[in-house]
């Protein structure tokens, strides 16, 4: 009788790390963007600002 030979057994392999996309250019990765507060009629500019969700990645901060 022969001995019945075992198919080779595959080599474990390390996962590779999930690809990070880069963060957006418009907000640096926050997700938020700031703009001045403009008033009246003219729309004349005053010194606060407002920050709200980025226009290019809608908050998720990654392109």
């Amino acid at each position: 009788m022969s001995a019945i030979k075992k198919p080779p057994v595959p080599r474990r392999r390390t996962p590779k790390a999930a690809s990070v996309p880069p963060p957006c250019e418009t907000c640096a990765g926050t997700g938020e963007t700031t703009t001045a507060v403009c008033v009246g009629r003219k729309l004349r500019a005053i010194d606060a600002t407002q920050t709200g969700l980025c226009p290019d990645c809608f908050g998720a901060g990654t392109a």
